[in-house]
């Protein structure tokens, strides 16, 4: 089990939990919980500089300033809306897959066929429900979609407060 999974069970465990969620239904309603529950220190975010090498991105306000984060690619949306995990999706850096692993993982141990295919076909609904869940799994701050140069878009999961040192394996 990879660390960031690790570091979810945990957290569970700490918030007095006896067992993980068994349902995609579950864990999305959590997920959506968890997320609305945190904190936006960003606002409204409107652009994106994303540094792949770095795991890096620039989150860029309407008033063009900017914050920086550490940084996770949840998947991609294409602009005929089929959604693609990062964990499938050849042109992401494998640094940047491991919040994604971490979500098919869970899938895969909690038998939530949901969160265990590479993609395909994905209502909106469905793809906030991912990125909530990507988020809460690996203690994400906030979330953001946004154009990539291909068509389509890419979904982000980023950390303010440092949650991801040590959990990446560096």
């Amino acid at each position: 089990m990879n660390n960031i999974l690790l570091e979810f069970a945990g957290r569970m465990a700490d918030r007095g939990a006896t067992q993980l969620p068994e349902s995609f239904g579950q864990i999305a309603t959590d997920a959506k919980l968890f997320l609305g529950g945190r904190a936006d220190k960003v606002g409204a975010a409107t652009d994106f500089r994303l540094n792949a090498r770095k795991g890096r991105v620039s989150l860029i306000r309407a008033d063009r300033s900017e914050v920086a984060a550490d940084v996770q690619i949840a998947g991609t949306l294409s602009n005929d809306g089929s959604w693609m995990w990062a964990w499938g999706h050849p042109d992401v850096e494998e640094h940047l897959q491991a919040a994604a692993w971490a979500v098919r993982q869970f899938g895969e141990r909690q038998e939530i066929e949901e969160l265990m295919t590479r993609g395909g076909a994905t209502a909106p609904d469905r793809v906030d429900a991912y990125l909530a869940i990507c988020a809460y799994i690996s203690n994400a701050n906030g979330v953001f979609m946004g154009d990539h140069g291909a068509g389509g878009k890419v979904a982000l999961v980023y950390y303010l407060d440092k949650q991801l040192d040590g959990l990446l394996g560096e």
